[in-house]
């Protein structure tokens, strides 16, 4: 089996031992390990949602299907969890011992990793990409975030997903629970396939400003919404469309687990 490592970089913008920390950070969340750690059953089940929410077809439905029956294969062979798979291939010795005994092909791995990493576990991003940090009182609300390490929209979810969690984040920083909560649910639009902080804003400001709200929305009147608030930047919804369709976005929102609780 060839192990071409070189492609680990070239695929995923990672280097293989910056990948799996990076994902088994991103496990080590609580909210996570609840709500995203699937067992390989479940993952191909996912997988499945997430190609018809997002609208993903040819070839990148063919890339779904196998990665699912990669996942049955895994689910056969006893890996347990996205977590489990991560642990048995941590370094590239146990990786490479990983590959000979499963089957798997090394680049069918690599690929199972970026896609895991992209697009089923929320990618974690700095709060400041959540708040314009350029206007005092968000340069001041993220110094006090800092100072609970909440640093990352992973961290605010974690905190804020509850109402007494936001009570008590409230309480420690001297913000109104009102805040928490907005920042709450910024953090849980960024959860959504490639969308990142300044797309966050843009859907706030143009009324999307809940997950909920994205999957409820009516695609024409989202446009609608957008293509006004736009207009006041002196653009047009083309501008937005070429960062992320708004269909493919409703859809997205549509099949992500619920984090938020009232």
């Amino acid at each position: 089996m060839n192990f071409e490592w070189d492609l680990v970089k070239r695929t995923t913008l990672w280097h293989y031992e910056e990948l799996i920390p990076q994902l088994l950070d991103v496990l080590d969340y609580p909210f996570v390990r609840d709500l995203y750690n699937h067992t390989m059953d479940q993952a191909a089940a996912y997988s499945e949602l997430l190609r018809h929410g997002y609208r993903q077809n040819g070839r990148e439905a063919v890339f779904i299907r196998e990665v699912s029956a990669d996942f049955r294969i895994l689910s056969a062979q006893g890996v347990r969890d996205f977590e489990d798979l991560v642990r048995k291939i941590d370094s590239r010795t146990k990786c490479e011992v990983f590959l000979q005994a499963t089957g798997i092909p090394f680049e069918a791995l690599i690929q199972m990793l970026n896609y895991l990493f992209r697009w089923v576990l929320p990618f974690r991003c700095p709060v400041r990409e959540l708040l314009d940090a350029g206007e005092e009182p968000m340069s001041a609300a993220l110094v006090q975030l800092r100072l609970c390490r909440v640093r990352s929209n992973l961290d605010v979810l974690e905190n804020c997903r509850t109402g007494s969690g936001r009570a008590a984040l409230a309480s420690k920083t001297g913000m109104v629970e009102s805040f928490m909560l907005d920042l709450a649910h910024r953090a849980d639009i960024s959860r959504l396939a490639y969308v990142r902080g300044k797309t966050v804003n843009h859907l706030c400001k143009g009324g999307s400003d809940t997950l909920e709200k994205i999957s409820n929305a009516d695609l024409r009147q989202m446009e609608a919404d957008m293509a006004a608030y736009y207009a006041t930047l002196g653009k047009t919804l083309a501008d937005f469309r070429a960062v992320i369709p708004l269909d493919w976005m409703i859809g997205g929102a549509r099949v992500l687990p619920r984090v938020i609780e009232a």
